[in-house]
């Protein structure tokens, strides 16, 4: 088996304008702007090339300059992108994001057109690759027929973030191939078919998800940690307390960091606390992937919070 794992999914360039003093409407505010990359996929694949796991990408990109910065950033992470396809005519996904003066969400646009090109007939080009890694990690941008396709033909460890509510509903009839699950309590909800209310609530909507086949189910709970299961072994882990910089991207950490975990053979118990570790350090950083991810940090992590 190759040592690289297989990430399919979206890659975004995320543009965010943030006025200097009160948004006007119908008006033109003088303000700043910056340009990141993002997209749930790209900032897994990021996070794990950081983490020193090499990464195969596999994505569509628009035939642009946004792309090209897609590639190059890649390259300097371990990332490879050779398995991506640049389209004629189309532009890569692009997300728009008017704030307000104190850098709350106004206004969003999101062109991800792109991904219907992630089809089930692209993926069984690639599939030798992705069935040659020692994991391959989805999120669900891509079309419904296409995560099918990945359930029903990839016979690697399939890791799963849920991205959001609306495109939860994409794969709540087909997760029957899944290794591991990270949604949280509305995305559970979906899942499991039942209303989450209290603790207790956690173990039976995740038993009603494991029994769809799914192996592992980490729901995240936001400031409050993550319920971890596989069905015999079971606990609730606090999230690190400290003041959290930003919250954008920590969920994308925490799926990269239970990865790293898992392809290092720890117990779910440490992919646990690795996950928390990671998302840790994303939320003590204002980009999206931490400059200061790494092995070496994850590990330090980890060893001052939970080692006796």
């Amino acid at each position: 088996m190759n040592h690289y794992v297989c990430v399919i999914g979206a890659v975004n360039i995320d543009i965010f304008g943030t006025p200097y003093s009160l948004l006007k409407a119908h008006d033109s505010n003088p303000g700043k702007i910056f340009t990141s990359l993002g997209g749930v996929g790209r900032n897994i694949a990021e996070n794990l090339g950081r983490m020193g796991i090499k990464v195969e990408l596999i994505s569509v990109l628009g035939k642009d300059n946004y792309a090209k910065n897609v590639v190059e950033n890649s390259s300097n992470f371990n990332i490879g992108t050779s398995h991506c396809e640049i389209l004629e005519n189309e532009n890569t996904s692009t997300y728009l994001c008017i704030n307000n003066e104190k850098g709350e969400m106004q206004l969003a646009l999101s062109d991800m057109g792109i991904y219907e090109n992630l089809s089930p007939d692209f993926l069984n080009k690639r599939l030798s690759i992705i069935n040659n890694s020692k994991a391959c990690v989805i999120d669900t941008n891509i079309p419904s027929l296409s995560l099918k396709f990945i359930m029903d033909n990839v016979k690697v460890p399939i890791f799963l973030d849920t991205v959001s509510t609306t495109k939860t509903e994409k794969v709540k009839d087909f997760i029957h191939n899944i290794y591991a699950l990270k949604p949280n309590i509305y995305e559970a909800e979906i899942l499991s078919g039942m209303s989450i209310k209290t603790e207790d609530d956690y173990k039976i909507a995740t038993n009603i998800i494991l029994d769809k086949g799914v192996k592992e189910i980490y729901l995240t709970l936001g400031a409050k940690g993550v319920y971890y299961t596989d069905g015999k072994t079971f606990g609730k882990l606090p999230a690190i307390s400290e003041a959290i910089v930003n919250t954008t991207g920590a969920g994308d950490s925490f799926l990269a960091g239970v990865i790293w975990a898992y392809l290092n053979n720890y117990d779910i118990l440490l992919r646990s606390q690795t996950g928390l570790a990671a998302s840790y350090i994303t939320s003590n950083s204002d980009k999206t992937v931490s400059e200061n991810m790494s092995e070496e940090y994850l590990k330090q992590i980890i060893k001052n919070n939970w080692s006796k």
